[in-house]
């Protein structure tokens, strides 16, 4: 097989077959036939595991700093010349080279031998490229193989690295892995597709990592995700016992957003990552008052309570992805379109849909900051077949003056030929007091021209 832009595995591991084995009880849950991966070989755990470990260390990019002036990519080549340099760049005003070499051993023999080094009578800084390109996908099916993984992640950019983490003893996929991508934009786009993308029974979360915490000893999860529970199920202490059978956990919450409760999903942290393994491979697959709950690794290295808040935020991304739902629009985008209908429909139809059903994890139904309670019917003083192309039925529901709205669009439109030569985000979007003057709450400021050089708008009394 061969990937455009992507490294090949060093040894790509067959797909393990389930065998028939039949979970340990835990207390009140009922156990049902599982899977159970079947036993590899020494040689084969070995291979994985050291597979994985190479790409876990293949940083190979490093960052110089604090270079003598002028310097260029053929000094930086004369000093690297010991070395397989496979990309080099000069940044003569930062007086900075991004140099990427062959592997992770030779970026950290480069580092060993070159920081603090006299070059030209400057002493040189050397070491690793931060990254913000990498993603940890959890929720994997275990017996993905990682020439699976792999093309998974390739279809969305080139890729720097990537590798499945494996039980340490066993030598099994723990259902999750890491991918680093060149550019960032890969990585965001990767993030999105992946984010809720269904394998199976699996579904998949993505999320940022920070390279600092992508070491051995924090590679491994001790935070565990109970999900498809049933929505109803609510009973924390049974949901603790259950999971405290040989270790106690130190966090267990079910998910809750703003306060009110989600369903469906937990998250269990223990003290070690050791504890957290076998406590998934017992709990994988039982059932809970009926229903077959799935046990997964979380994501490494946050608190039981950090991941929790991240696996909600990112439910509530899918669930919005999943509906098609555009972003919140911003109150500016809404002025500018007064004038167009179609532009207008697009940009309120998210929230006036989500009129229509229940709340999205602790998301108001309703328009944000737009709705007064107060309003009497006519939206815009709109002729009739603009209303209802625009917004149907609940025209009646929304902003009521249209001249306050005719010249809260103008007033935005002196504020921004005013910031345009401004310094960006020293004056600040301008949404709440247009919102105010368009219900009607404050009158129109008066904008002066004279904001002083920094761009600061004037202080409504």
């Amino acid at each position: 097989m061969s990937l455009s832009g992507c490294k090949m595995a060093a040894a790509a591991e067959p797909g393990t077959e389930l065998s028939g084995a039949q979970r340990e009880p835990v207390l009140g849950a009922q156990p049902e036939l599982g899977g159970s991966a079947a036993p590899l070989r020494p040689p084969e755990i070995a291979m994985r595991l050291e597979s994985a470990r190479r790409e876990l260390s293949n940083r190979r990019k490093v960052l110089l700093r604090n270079l003598p002036e002028e310097s260029s990519s053929q000094e930086i080549h004369e000093l690297f010349k010991d070395y397989e340099l496979k990309y080099c760049y000069v940044d003569r005003n930062k007086r900075t080279a991004f140099v990427t070499l062959q592997n992770g051993e030779q970026a950290q023999n480069a580092i060993r031998m070159f920081h603090q080094y006299s070059l030209r009578g400057k002493e040189i800084s050397v070491q690793l490229q931060p990254t913000d390109a990498l993603l940890c996908v959890t929720n994997l099916p275990t017996s993905f193989s990682s020439q699976e993984f792999e093309e998974l992640v390739c279809a969305y950019g080139n890729v720097e690295r990537c590798f499945l983490v494996y039980n340490e003893v066993t030598g099994h996929s723990k259902g999750y892995g890491f991918v680093e991508y060149m550019k960032k934009d890969s990585a965001a786009k990767a993030r999105m597709e992946l984010l809720g993308k269904q394998l199976g029974e699996n579904t998949l979360f993505a999320q940022w990592m920070d390279v600092n915490q992508l070491t051995t000893d924090l590679v491994h999860s001790k935070c565990l995700c109970v999900d498809k529970l049933p929505n109803d199920y609510t009973d924390s202490e049974e949901l603790m016992q259950m999971f405290s059978f040989k270790y106690k956990p130190v966090f267990c919450q079910f998910a809750e957003d703003e306060g009110c409760y989600v369903g469906g999903f937990a998250v269990i942290e223990y003290e070690t990552a050791e504890q957290a393994e076998e406590v998934q491979e017992v709990t994988d697959g039982m059932t809970i008052r009926g229903k077959r709950v799935q046990v997964s690794y979380c994501a490494p290295g946050a608190p039981g309570r950090s991941t929790l808040a991240a696996f909600i935020a990112a439910q509530r991304m899918m669930r919005n992805n999943r509906k098609g739902l555009l972003p919140e629009p911003n109150p500016v985008q809404i002025m500018k379109s007064l004038n167009n209908p179609a532009m207008l429909q697009m940009l309120l139809q998210p929230q006036l849909c989500r009129r229509a059903r229940k709340h999205v994890f602790g998301v108001s139904a309703g328009l944000p900051h737009l709705i007064n309670t107060a309003v009497s019917p006519g939206f815009f003083h709109l002729n009739k077949v603009h209303q209802n192309s625009v917004l149907g039925n609940t025209s009646n529901l929304l902003l009521q003056n249209l001249s306050h709205l005719q010249l809260a669009q103008k007033q935005l439109i002196k504020i921004e030929n005013i910031q345009t030569n401004s310094k960006p985000g020293l004056l600040g979007e301008p949404p709440p007091m247009l919102l105010q003057t368009v219900l009607g709450t404050r009158p129109i400021p008066s904008v002066s021209a004279d904001l002083g050089n920094h761009g600061e708008a004037h202080t409504c009394k």
